[in-house]
């Protein structure tokens, strides 16, 4: 049973160390994001090595006994991390309090380790949970109720369709989690979160693929790929920036970058509710509308609304274009609606260059 376990164990070690390897050689993630995800295999490579040398150290008698604390102590401290690495993939920000929340956590593991009240490893080198050993297993599922709120939020933020992929991938760690808690024989923890931080880079892959770095909206890729599955009615709706040429020569790259941002945002608080934004390309964008088609008109006021408060601050912002059209999957052709929808945001924006 002792090899069965190790060979589990070293897989997954092995496992998360060739998932780096891919990491590094990624041309798609952020180097930030590779940091993220190297400390985040590290994490589990490291913890699983630990409570494999904890089991292999189990009775090992008085010699060992100072090794064993100290490796326990590595491990209760590092593991409930997991759950904030996985987060900070998806969401590089601020991380003050998790820092002190880990930091505190590690300080009482390592106290832990000279009076026991978490856990215990006696002259015989034996070790076992204590008294408060509940406050390792709340740290680590403050960790992964973190990781659920930062994934969930966006996911609607960047408009990701993966929600059944990432509910069970959260359902297959909570299950390998508790298992092992209700039965601590049963050590599965460190190679269910080795496939659950390879399902986590597939997950993160497939968000940065499909969105657009600088308005944060789904991406021409992303857009090609959602129509060629559109098989139900929808309203399609095709967005111009006017002049945006005059104004990124006049002002900058970096005010029309601007410009392309607070469009982006404008469009997601009028529409994301009811559909998908899209930047089409350069200053571009499409809106599809699949829920509640009758609000299009309420959710255009609110996008007419949302530009002109940020123009009364900026007035020097770019009047927005747009055309739509209406696609009936059983009489239209869903190319056929799309150039309906940009035709007329053609023509309407030449009629404002000839006011």
């Amino acid at each position: 049973m002792i090899g069965y376990y190790s060979a589990i164990v070293w897989m997954s070690i092995f496992a998360v160390v060739v998932i780096q390897i891919s990491v590094g050689v990624s041309s798609t993630l952020t180097k930030d994001k590779k940091k993220v995800f190297n400390l985040l295999f590290s994490a589990i490579a490291i913890s699983a090595l630990c409570e494999w040398l904890g089991v292999m150290l189990q009775g090992s008698g008085g010699k060992t006994r100072i090794i064993h604390v100290i490796i326990k102590a590595l491990e209760l401290s590092i593991a409930p991390s997991i759950g904030f690495l996985i987060s900070w993939v998806i969401e590089l920000r601020r991380v003050k309090v998790p820092l002190i929340f880990l930091g505190v956590n590690a300080v009482l593991e390592i106290l832990s380790g000279v009076f026991g009240f978490i856990y215990t490893v006696d002259s015989n080198s034996t070790y076992t949970h204590a008294k408060f050993y509940p406050i390792y297993i709340v740290a680590y599922l403050i960790s992964i109720v973190y990781f659920i709120y930062v994934a969930s939020r966006n996911m609607k933020r960047y408009q990701y369709n993966g929600i059944a992929f990432f509910a069970m991938m959260v359902v297959f760690m909570l299950t390998g989690i508790t298992v092992q808690l209700i039965n601590s024989e049963i050590r599965i923890v460190y190679v269910v979160l080795s496939i659950a931080s390879i399902m986590m880079y597939v997950f993160t892959l497939e968000m940065v693929m499909q969105t657009d770095n600088l308005t944060e909206l789904i991406n021409r890729r992303g857009y090609e790929n959602y129509i060629s599955h559109l098989d139900k009615e929808c309203i399609i709706l095709f967005f111009d920036i006017d002049n945006f040429k005059n104004a990124n020569d006049k002002y900058g790259h970096t005010y029309g970058d601007s410009c392309l941002k607070k469009t982006g945002n404008a469009l997601k608080t009028a529409y994301a509710k009811y559909g998908k934004c899209f930047r089409y390309g350069g200053d571009e964008f499409c809106v599809i509308i699949t829920r509640n088609m009758q609000n299009v008109e309420k959710a255009s006021e609110v996008f007419k609304a949302t530009m002109e408060k940020m123009r009364s601050y900026d007035r020097k912002l770019p009047d927005v274009s747009v055309g739509f059209s209406h696609f009936y999957p059983e009489n239209d052709s869903i190319l056929t609606s799309i150039e309906e929808a940009d035709k007329m945001m053609y023509d309407n924006k030449s009629k404002h260059k000839a006011l």
